[in-house]
Parts: C-alpha cells; sequence; structure tokens
C-alpha cells in the first residue's frame, strides 16, 4: 500500500485528512482534525455537521467519502494509519493532534507520551 492512488478512496481521504490536520494550520485542516479526532473517539471530540461547510469542494467530497468509509468499520481510523505507515503510535498521535488543536475533551498534556515525528507520505 505504498502507493497513494492505489489505495482505495477511503483510505485515501483518511490519509489526506490525516496528513492536512498533522501538517497544516488552516481551516480546512481543522476541519480534518475535528472529523478525524470524532471518527476516533466521537463521545470525546464530537463533530458538528456544519464544519463541513469550510471545506472546499474537493474536501467536502474526501471528507463524505471518509465518513462512508467508517460507517462500517473494520478497524478504528487510528489502526488503519498505523497499517498505512507500518506504526503502532497512531492512537497516540491522535491523542497529540486533539491538543494541537486544542480541542475540548483532550487528555491533560502530562498523559501524552513522547511521539518521534515521521515522513508521512511513503
Amino acid at each position: 500500500m505504498s502507493e497513494p492512488d492505489a489505495l482505495p478512496p477511503g483510505l485515501q481521504a483518511l490519509r489526506t485528512f490525516y496528513e492536512l490536520a498533522a501538517n497544516h494550520s488552516h481551516g480546512g485542516a481543522r476541519v480534518a482534525a475535528k472529523l478525524l479526532l470524532g471518527l476516533y473517539n466521537g463521545a470525546r471530540f464530537p463533530f458538528e455537521l456544519t464544519e463541513l461547510r469550510c471545506l472546499d469542494d474537493k474536501h467536502l467530497t474526501m471528507a463524505l467519502e471518509l465518513m462512508r468509509f467508517d460507517a462500517t468499520p473494520k478497524m478504528e481510523v487510528h489502526d488503519w494509519l498505523n497499517r498505512l505507515y507500518g506504526r503502532k503510535d497512531f492512537g497516540m498521535r491522535f491523542e497529540h493532534l486533539a491538543h494541537a488543536w486544542r480541542m475540548k475533551g483532550r487528555c491533560k498534556k502530562a498523559y501524552l507520551e513522547p511521539i518521534a515525528p515521521i515522513e508521512l507520505r511513503q
């Protein structure tokens, strides 16, 4: 699964949204982070659907594809990313993402384990 274009649309959307949320600071990246965190743990990070209005057409289509992909999950979103990148730390990476975006429901900073930077595109 190293070639991004070879991924099914839902996994491509997941990868793109994580890269957007982790590497950018604009409004679309914030919506990407909120959507991902909502899929990761909706009880802690509820996602307001009106947030989708902030996305351009391309990213709105991807958001809908990601939600469709996650509607009948075979794995959690962080587990899919672990598989895509050959890692085991995306659960903690999502916790760091919640902190980076200052999301309500984030854990205390003292509970965050250090994570090494990674190259997201393979």
